[in-house]
């Protein structure tokens, strides 16, 4: 039924979208919405629309129907459109600064504290923590009443301003590459190597539908990997799978991975 409800959402943003021909998005989406609607956005992606988060590699993202005057045809040139024309863009950055001598905060006191001002999850993306503060991604709309009232986290004092998306600090991701030897490149090996559990927790985890392949929800323990995946499992992290890199003399494929730290 949520499902359903989403589907009809994107739907409607699709329409009015065609109506207006002006930039139209959805409320940011996390994992499982994403995979849910995976399909409606590659069969609108000739006609405009597309995932985005601020930033390549972003976790919660959201769907952006773009006009044809703008150009853009993929994922990539969006992200350069925006940078070039932020003040189209659905999404700014809200840059918080501690003020509060010798306070650090955590993600989560950050998220806690904006859903204590009444802003609803969907109205924010992934939240980056810097020295000192954090970058929040947000939806435009909300932007001037956070810029005001968002002065507090707990007993720590906040200061906030809006930033256009152009003016976002995305650090660059820390990573090791790790060559593994596994039976086979199945989905429930691959996740087991990479992240260190057992097979059988890996299963387990596909089955609950926390295994994403490449932002699609995948339950197939069975499922075979061809090289260049992105994979991740929502609580541990998240990986590229890079392919098979050899065969040790028992038969076993290396198979090689980049894990973000």
């Amino acid at each position: 039924m949520e499902n359903k409800l989403l589907l009809n959402l994107v739907q409607d943003r699709y329409e009015k979208f065609q109506r207006s021909y002006s930039i139209i998005s959805t409320d940011f989406l996390d994992l499982a919405q994403q995979s849910a609607v995976s399909t409606i956005v590659r069969d609108y992606a000739s006609e405009g629309a597309f995932f985005y988060g601020g930033y390549e590699n972003a976790d919660r993202r959201q769907i952006v129907f773009v006009p044809d005057y703008t150009g853009v045809e993929s994922e990539t040139e969006i992200f350069e459109y925006f940078k070039a024309n932020p003040a189209e863009c659905p999404v700014v950055v809200l840059d918080v600064t501690v003020t509060s001598k010798g306070a650090e905060l955590k993600h989560s006191d950050y998220l806690g504290s904006l859903l204590a001002l009444g802003i609803k999850r969907e109205k924010t993306g992934d939240i980056m923590i810097r020295d000192g503060g954090a970058q929040i991604l947000v939806s435009r709309e909300i932007s001037a009443y956070l810029a005001e009232n968002y002065t507090k986290a707990g007993r720590v004092s906040l200061k906030t301003k809006v930033l256009e998306i152009s003016e976002l600090t995305v650090k660059e991701s820390k990573t090791e590459e790790k060559e593994i030897p596994v039976s086979s490149v199945r989905l429930d090996n691959i996740v087991s190597a990479v992240f260190g559990v057992s097979r059988k927790s890996a299963v387990e985890a596909i089955n609950k539908g926390i295994v994403f392949v490449d932002s699609v929800e995948t339950k197939k323990p069975d499922f075979f990997l061809k090289g260049g995946e992105k994979i991740v499992l929502r609580g541990k992290g998240k990986a590229i799978y890079n392919g098979v890199t050899g065969t040790s003399r028992k038969g076993k494929s290396y198979a090689n991975f980049t894990r973000y730290i």
